[in-house]
């Protein structure tokens, strides 16, 4: 029994540590919901939002499972899936993605509008 309790200890200690870690490449900024028009003091932050560019950007554009289609707002190549979006620049081969984080429900939201 003990050597199974071992043997699986070993497993997720590997596991754990076989995952690549990397440097974050883009911005963020602490916003109230509607950030282009809560233009008064008042207004709460509300929204952690986050953009992407560079190698960040493309390993996320990679790894969204959708087909990609033309942004209208960008003129790029665009990945959706709900609220999140991630963007190809075919003429300057550049990713960018976009997406904010409601704090208080922890749901992913749109990023930043058109």
């Amino acid at each position: 029994m003990r050597s199974v309790i071992f043997s699986i200890a070993i497993f997720f200690s590997l596991s754990a540590q076989s995952a690549e870690w990397k440097e974050i490449e883009g911005v963020y900024s602490v916003t109230t919901k509607n950030y282009l028009t809560d233009t008064d003091k008042e207004s709460k932050a509300s929204h952690y939002r986050i953009q992407l560019k560079g190698k960040s950007a493309k390993d996320l554009y990679d790894s969204m499972d959708v087909k990609p289609i033309k942004d209208d707002c960008t003129g790029g190549l665009a990945k959706n899936i709900n609220d999140m979006q991630c963007l190809y620049f075919k003429q300057k081969n550049t990713y960018d993605c976009h997406f904010s984080i409601n704090i208080a429900t922890q749901k992913i939201e749109y990023g930043v509008s058109c």
